[in-house]
């Protein structure tokens, strides 16, 4: 089932690279505006792919929790703010795309705006750079959600266990970081030789 959300995925983000690659010759031999457009909607399908992807992470892994912890809480209405807290870890995710597409907005105002013209291939490096925040993202989550929901079990027999559940959560978590922080690099990296 997994697989077969992934490979339509896939296909739909790499095609347009396939059909739209362009060498440096290519390149200098169309118009800049031609090769402005391409480079920066690649970029931009990164940013929103960032987004989108981590988005839909976070969706599952909270309705997930949240299915969870109405379960507990029809038994022990008193542990509502431990459920939420518990609810909110696998959100978090969402937030890692989201700084990801604001970066490039941000950081890359000057090829947004037209004063620097990127090419498709150039398009196509940021729109790699977006990739690894919306894929570990997109899967952390519900995974996260899985530790929060067997926490919620935890949380029913001992609501001294919160900190455990939490930290066992943390760790999952701990790769969509990873994640974050190499698409985070990338696009600064990239930036440094691209905008000076």
């Amino acid at each position: 089932m997994k697989t077969s959300l992934f490979l339509p995925l896939a296909a739909g983000v790499l095609a347009p690279v396939a059909a739209f690659a362009q060498d440096a010759a290519v390149v200098e031999a169309t118009s800049t505006a031609g090769a402005v457009q391409w480079g920066l909607a690649f970029a931009f399908l990164g940013a929103a792919i960032a987004t989108f992807l981590s988005c839909i992470g976070s969706i599952m892994g909270v309705s997930m929790t949240g299915q969870s912890g109405a379960g507990l809480l029809t038994e022990k209405p008193e542990l509502a703010g431990k459920v939420i807290t518990l609810m909110v870890l696998p959100g978090s995710q969402g937030l890692y795309g989201m700084v990801i597409s604001l970066l490039f907005i941000f950081n890359y105002a000057p090829v947004i705006s037209g004063e620097v013209a990127i090419s498709a291939s150039q398009g196509v490096v940021l729109l790699a750079a977006c990739l690894p925040v919306a894929f570990t993202c997109l899967t952390s989550s519900p995974y996260q959600a899985k530790v929060c929901s067997a926490g919620m079990h935890m949380l029913a027999k001992d609501d001294k266990l919160t900190g455990r559940v939490i930290t066992m959560a943390a760790l999952v978590e701990t790769y969509a970081l990873l994640g974050f922080l190499i698409s985070f690099f990338m696009l600064n990296s990239f930036k440094v030789g691209l905008l000076g």
